[in-house]
């Protein structure tokens, strides 16, 4: 008997090859489809290049000088 290994779906993946179907057809892609394409994208790099689990550390963001300023302006 054969055993067949089935590996987990990856919804980035899945997306990028729809959408990349759709390109290599000649049609474009509307603003949403762009928008799946950055977000997808930038999942499977951040999985391949990202911190692990142990090196992620929730800290509070800093604003940046001109940011504060902004904020300081319009506060009154």
């Amino acid at each position: 008997m054969k055993f067949n290994t089935v590996s987990p779906l990856s919804i980035s993946e899945n997306v990028l090859g729809i959408l990349g179907n759709k390109i290599a057809s000649g049609r474009e892609l509307t603003m949403a489809e762009r928008m799946m394409a950055l977000s997808a994208s930038g999942a499977i790099v951040a999985s391949a290049y990202g911190p692990g689990p142990t090196e992620m550390v929730v800290k509070t963001p800093e604003l940046p000088e001109n940011v504060k300023g902004m904020l300081a302006n319009y506060a009154g």
